[in-house]
């Protein structure tokens, strides 16, 4: 993952989104991009998400990870000498009753197209009713991201990044922003999810120059 990972700005985020908003052939790009606004998840967490998810206020989700072990009976050791293994756990995602009520509406809107509401069915699905794929929603996105006139070299992941960048610049907390998007680790979320917007620099000039 690289740390260049775009964040959208306040205004960006508006326009992105008055794009696809009330528009029938965006009803599922609205839903699943301002789900990813709002809870932080990634592109395939968000994906993986069923029907019966959709009513619920919280969720567990399996998350994949790697960690590294040091080979037995050494002492420090390279990169290339650790032992990486595959190493999972869960996360709790938190769906807000504002983003349930989207959520709601939104299964109105799968039962419109004649689309499973049976709980374990995806909530994501492409026209063949098979859940859908990400390299579909990333060549949608670059679609829609283009339409709404903001940078198009951009991925799904710079939702994410929005999210926490944003989370750390209200909270100031860098622990509760590692929480809320399923980090291993704070590093990674100091690394990764944390942008500078121009009118943050300008902020810091005033509290300084009133010092």
């Amino acid at each position: 993952m690289s740390p260049d990972i775009k964040c959208l700005t306040p205004q960006e985020e508006e326009s992105f989104l008055d794009i696809l908003k009330n528009r029938k052939d965006a009803e599922r790009a609205y839903m699943l991009y301002h789900l990813m606004l709002i809870t932080g998840l990634r592109l395939s967490e968000a994906l993986s998400l069923n029907v019966e998810h959709a009513s619920r206020a919280k969720v567990e989700l399996k998350v994949k990870g790697w960690t590294k072990n040091r080979p037995e009976g050494r002492g420090l050791v390279s990169d290339s000498q650790s032992q990486v293994e595959k190493k999972d756990r869960f996360k709790t995602v938190y769906f807000p009753k504002a983003l349930q009520g989207h959520l709601k509406e939104y299964l109105k809107v799968k039962a419109r197209r004649g689309e499973s509401l049976l709980p374990g069915a995806p909530l994501f699905v492409s026209r063949n009713s098979a859940r859908i794929s990400p390299r579909q929603v990333q060549r949608d996105f670059k679609k829609w991201v283009k339409e709404s006139g903001i940078e198009s070299n951009l991925s799904p992941h710079a939702l994410r990044h929005t999210v926490g960048t944003r989370l750390l610049k209200e909270f100031k907390n860098a622990k509760l922003v590692q929480r809320y998007l399923g980090h291993s680790d704070v590093a990674t979320t100091l690394r990764y999810y944390v942008d500078v917007f121009p009118e943050d620099l300008e902020e810091a000039a005033e509290a300084l120059a009133e010092r």
